[in-house]
């Protein structure tokens, strides 16, 4: 095989890992870019993936694989490995020779970039590390005694698309510690129907024990009525609505959030008609639709850890966006 179709075959093997798979695991500077012929940083690949990047300060460089002849700057190659989707930097590639660290640079694969449908997305880049985001978000914490999870923005581990994200904190004694999305401007929406997306990452893994880590719910009458709680239980993805009677198990994917990385998780509300859906990482979890079960025309969005047997967790979100159609993972 000539060596430039096995660099078409790698491409193909680095970029089929989809939106949620680390490309190059969690490091701020990312690697097995394409390097471009000029000293600012490394010019795109047609193709390829790279690593978390993107607007953090160390940037990115191109992607692996065929040189981006003309190409121009601050554009990355097709990636889509991991948070690698986000990264970019530099001027117009001309080899494919081995990729060097870029400047810092934005993306044609920005998770919140304008698309159609969007009304709110937040990548926390211009929040205080340290601090609880500001308006419109707040936060919710109920501990079962002094010791209460947190909630701040944090810049310790990469953002997914940058170098901050929300990391919370679910203490042992802690029972609610959200960060809570509350705009009467765009929620409840008119028409009864919304779409979000998060970016989710786990401190550690999935257990057997129920707690959850997504509710949407009233504001007015927060975690109660026909609230929906998404969690885990027996180690995957569950889905409550209006208490456990009505619960909703992923058998058919068995769908495992990893740990230290993250997973794009996606839900569609319709109130009017009755009706709730999931995605993983762009994929339908079908075991998650529901149809003919009350719901409200939800108004509030709480992310985080809402424990009910623990142990104590972590979790950080990033990229968090409201639509009127399904937002994407991109």
């Amino acid at each position: 095989m000539s060596g430039f179709l096995r660099s078409l075959a790698l491409v193909w093997l680095l970029s089929a890992t989809g939106c949620s798979a680390n490309g190059a695991g969690d490091s701020a500077t990312p690697a097995n870019g394409a390097s471009g012929s000029t000293a600012t940083g490394g010019g795109a690949g047609a193709a390829g993936t790279g690593g978390d990047g993107g607007r953090s300060a160390s940037g990115g460089s191109g992607g692996l694989g065929v040189a981006g002849s003309d190409a121009p700057g601050n554009s990355a190659g097709a990636s889509s490995g991991g948070n690698g989707g986000v990264s970019a930097g530099g001027s117009a590639g001309s080899t494919a020779s081995a990729g060097s660290a870029g400047s810092a640079g934005t993306s044609s694969g920005n998770p919140c970039a304008a698309r159609p449908g969007l009304l709110f997305c937040d990548d926390f880049e211009s929040a205080t590390v340290g601090m609880a985001p500001g308006a419109p978000w707040s936060t919710g914490l109920i501990p079962t005694d002094s010791s209460a999870g947190t909630v701040q923005v944090d810049d310790s581990v990469p953002g997914h698309s940058g170098s901050k994200s929300v990391h919370v904190y679910g203490s042992d004694n802690s029972f609610q510690t959200l960060l809570v999305y509350h705009d009467p401007l765009l929620l409840p929406q008119p028409s009864g129907k919304f779409y979000f997306r998060a970016f989710v990452r786990f401190g550690q893994p999935m257990t057997s024990m129920h707690n959850t880590f997504v509710l949407a719910d009233l504001f007015a009458n927060p975690d109660s009525g026909n609230v929906t709680r998404v969690g885990e239980d027996n180690g995957m993805l569950v889905m409550t609505v209006g208490g456990d009677a009505h619960g909703y198990n992923d058998m058919g994917r068995g769908a495992v959030f990893p740990v230290q990385m993250y997973t794009c998780l996606e839900m569609m509300f319709d109130a009017p008609n009755q009706a709730i859906d999931v995605w993983v990482n762009g994929v339908e979890a079908p075991d998650l639709h529901a149809t003919d079960i009350a719901i409200d025309n939800y108004d509030s969005l709480r992310f985080g850890f809402e424990k009910y047997a623990g142990p104590a967790s972590d979790f950080w979100f990033d990229d968090i966006a409201i639509g009127t159609q399904q937002i994407g993972c991109d």
